[in-house]
């Protein structure tokens, strides 16, 4: 039986030899596999994906609902009213304050975060966060926050995996928009169920008393920007933001690089 040690261990060497390949190959793009050489340019954003997927990528616009984020169809919805709100937030109003993603999880994107999250590309951490801090002053504007933190992995999950993407975005993000970043300001106590195959209900009965503040005394009056890789149905950010704000929070807004229409 593979054991968590070893599962670690495979992790990391597998990330030291992606590295050693790097070095003495040339690279493969994160998203469609094709040799970045002379014919294949490399994107700006990072050595490890090629222009063509990294252009391709679908930013996110307004019109979007004001609390999820959720792309509207067009403007008509917000065209009288600016805080009309979508029909899931409308019938149950998240404890967020709001949601924002960089881009659609579709595509390209999509495949540079399964590469960044399951084959240990932690390297693609500083294109992924680099884009969370091109996008944010379009998701949130004017709005400040006391602390940024990271919808945090269940210890077992982190020794398969060998590292925390979420932890990796937030911190570069935090250093790039000069907010105090606050590492495992959560933490999840309960492993579960891999929320990728699970229905909405079953998303959020999964997720259901997962995380604990860690310090509840230290999130009283605070405005927090929780930082994730990817929000589908919004249950696991909803959840961490419900924790939050019952410990003390003042505001909970989640922010990910990408988003499912």
């Amino acid at each position: 039986m593979t054991t968590p040690a070893i599962q670690w261990v495979s992790k990391n060497l597998r990330g030291l030899l992606n590295g050693a390949l790097d070095f003495f190959l040339p690279a493969s793009c994160a998203a469609c596999s094709e040799i970045i050489g002379s014919t294949v340019r490399a994107s700006s954003a990072s050595p490890r994906v090629c222009a063509g997927c990294w252009n391709s990528i679908q930013m996110l616009h307004p019109p979007f609902c004001p609390r999820c984020g959720e792309p509207f169809a067009s403007s008509y919805a917000l065209s009288d009213s600016p805080d009309h709100l979508c029909g899931k937030c409308r019938k149950k109003e998240p404890w967020f304050d709001s949601a924002r993603a960089a881009g659609l999880y579709e595509g390209a994107l999509r495949a540079i975060i399964h590469s960044y999250k399951y084959d240990a590309m932690s390297g693609l951490s500083g294109a992924l966060a680099d884009l969370l801090h091109e996008r944010f002053k379009e998701g949130f504007g004017g709005e400040t926050f006391d602390w940024v933190t990271h919808v945090p992995l269940h210890p077992r999950r982190y020794r398969e995996r060998g590292f925390d993407q979420s932890w990796f975005l937030a911190r570069r993000l935090g250093r790039a928009e000069a907010m105090t970043v606050k590492p495992y300001l959560l933490e999840r106590v309960r492993w579960d169920t891999a929320q990728s195959n699970l229905t909405e209900s079953q998303r959020r009965a999964n997720v259901r008393n997962a995380f604990v503040v860690r310090d509840p005394q230290s999130v009283v009056g605070r405005r927090i920007l929780l930082v994730d890789d990817v929000l589908t149905t919004g249950s696991t950010a909803d959840e961490c933001a419900r924790v939050l704000k019952k410990a003390g929070a003042e505001s909970v807004h989640a922010y990910t690089v990408a988003r499912t229409a």
